[in-house]
């Protein structure tokens, strides 16, 4: 009878070490939220080029045929690998008027 109780504490040790592990990560993809939400905040006062785009957010993910609507994408994710909840999917229009970011524009997907 005590052998039964030392396996099933055993197992239910094991089971609680196991469960704690799991921590609950955050996973990005995408764009980086703070350097999209810099462009977003500043472009009416700031004529970000094209180029100046590139270097604080880097290369869309789409762009039209005339270069005038980017599209980007941005991903936050909570929880662990096989579980994981969705905290924020977003995707991102710009639109340049002779090489002047002129809109952003922000769709959020949830």
């Amino acid at each position: 009878m005590n052998i039964l109780k030392i396996h099933k504490t055993l197992i239910a040790l094991l089971c609680s070490i196991f469960l704690i592990s799991c921590s609950k990560d955050l996973y990005f993809s995408g764009i980086s939220e703070n350097s999209f939400n810099k462009i977003k905040e500043n472009y009416q006062m700031i004529d970000y080029s094209k180029e100046d785009v590139i270097t604080i957010i880097g290369h869309p993910l789409i762009k039209e045929s005339s270069e005038n609507l980017w599209i980007y994408r941005t991903d936050k994710k909570k929880g662990v690998a096989a579980f994981k909840r969705t905290v924020y999917n977003k995707t991102l229009k710009l639109k340049f008027e002779d090489n002047v970011l002129r809109s952003v524009e922000e769709i959020d997907l949830n």
